[in-house]
């Protein structure tokens, strides 16, 4: 069995890193625009070879490119005989434009998203057991093989994942909520961070501002990708600050303890889930 991966960042190394100590495939063609991050990659022994394009007797092709480049990657691959699959945060937007060229999704092109990341990226950051008690969803249409879509499920659950099916336009709009938007909320918030404050940061800084270290162009990708669903809760977040602003503004201290009130129960209630 041999795998291909187009991009090896964090998430396209801790595949072959966990999929290598497990066994699921032999060999490990790695393709990535930068050539140092090939030659990391070959020297981590994280890939076997490097390649330009994804050669035919592949058995499988994992697209852990940034969000804008897949579904180019998804057309371009539709008469390979491998099975696809996709690591992208954002489905809607990548399966629209594959639709749009083919008509239909490729049938051996199995859409998916790992509820699983760090703010670093590169070969060095992969780790071989990330996706281990980790959520991926699988988005695929009626057009997908189911074998394909047992087949990609079976790799992911041999990794430590728990593997569930959604719709796509769902996947998205719950994401840009979720994951989308603190990031976007973070990347703001860190504009007005100059380095003299660095001096005087305490856990609060450290905590919320942790995801603002992830890499600019893969999340600027997943912005633009996901804009009809994020750009919606920019604008309640937008609203919800004015009010919040309004409240510290007022004097009403009851308005606004019961406004921190309802937010510090949701997080209470995420700890208890979790």
């Amino acid at each position: 069995m041999k795998l291909a991966i187009v991009g090896i960042g964090l998430i396209g190394s801790s595949f072959a890193l966990g999929a290598r100590e497990r066994g699921l495939f032999e060999r490990f063609i790695g393709i990535d625009p930068n050539e140092n991050t090939c030659e990391t990659a070959i020297k981590m022994g994280i890939i076997d070879e490097i390649a330009e394009t994804v050669p035919l007797d592949c058995d499988a092709i994992l697209l852990a490119s940034p969000c804008s480049t897949i579904a180019d990657w998804v057309i371009k691959l539709s008469s390979h005989p491998g099975v696809v699959f996709d690591v992208g945060s954002v489905k809607g937007g990548i399966i629209d434009k594959v639709t749009e060229q083919l008509g239909d999704l490729p049938s051996r092109y199995v859409p998916c998203h790992p509820i699983a990341g760090m703010e670093v990226s590169g070969p060095e950051a992969g780790v071989k057991s990330l996706f281990e008690g980790n959520l991926v969803i699988q988005t695929p249409d009626s057009n997908v093989k189911t074998k394909s879509i047992k087949k990609v499920a079976d790799w992911w659950k041999e990794l430590g994942a728990t593997v569930k099916v959604m719709d796509p336009i769902l996947h998205d709009q719950i994401y840009a909520l979720t994951s989308h938007l603190p990031h976007a909320i973070v990347f703001a918030y860190l504009q007005g961070i100059q380095n003299s404050h660095l001096d005087h940061i305490g856990g609060g800084f450290k905590d919320f501002s942790r995801i603002g270290a992830s890499d600019a162009r893969m999340w600027a990708s997943i912005f633009e990708l996901n804009k009809e669903k994020l750009v919606p809760l920019l604008d309640r977040f937008t609203t919800d600050l004015n009010q919040l602003r309004d409240m510290i503004n007022s004097g009403k201290s009851e308005d606004l303890i019961g406004f921190l009130e309802l937010a510090r129960r949701q997080r209470v209630d995420y700890d208890r889930r979790n």
